[in-house]
């Protein structure tokens, strides 16, 4: 078998060549993805005030880096609204945003050691069916994204529309 070897097909060859090396060079590599995901212990977990306006209520649930090596976390944590003996209100709907704020998209948050990450939580004050009153919580329980560590934080929050939004980086809640 004979391969033709003209000018053409050689350059052609080259040109080819050329921009698979340029374009794998030029890909900005995921440092993100090469990070491990934070464990039970690589967490502190604590939460901002709770903030009321319009018939909304919010706060924003901190994640401390504790470790010694950087970690990463990815999507939503859990929320639970807890009544007086600890028993399940509701769980928080997982939503990307909402009233108070959240993300654009989930995405992977890559977390240093001593630096934050965060995720909003948000709640409507009054029953959006009825426009009356709502139960609320005595507490919350949370669990940090990639993890089944459950955090149980004196905040009070209300089981009408309670939703909570991606982790993301810093301790706004929002991105």
């Amino acid at each position: 078998m004979t391969i033709a070897r003209t000018p053409y097909a050689v350059l052609g060859a080259c040109a080819a060549l050329a921009a698979t090396s340029l374009v794998g060079a030029s890909a900005p590599a995921n440092t993100a993805a090469a990070v491990k995901a934070c464990g039970n212990s690589s967490l502190a977990v604590s939460h901002t005030a709770a903030h009321a306006a319009t018939g909304h209520g919010s706060f924003v649930l901190l994640f401390k880096n504790t470790s010694r090596t950087t970690c990463s976390i990815y999507g939503y944590p859990g929320l639970d609204a807890l009544n007086a003996s600890g028993l399940t209100l509701a769980h928080a709907r997982r939503t990307l945003q909402g009233f108070a704020g959240g993300a654009h998209r989930e995405r992977t948050v890559t977390v240093s050691p001593g630096h934050w990450a965060s995720a909003t939580s948000e709640w409507l004050n009054f029953n959006p069916a009825s426009s009356g009153s709502c139960t609320f919580s005595k507490s919350v329980a949370t669990t940090p994204a990639n993890t089944t560590h459950t955090v149980h934080l004196t905040v009070s929050v209300s089981v009408c529309a309670l939703q909570v939004h991606p982790t993301v980086a810093g301790t706004s809640g929002s991105n």
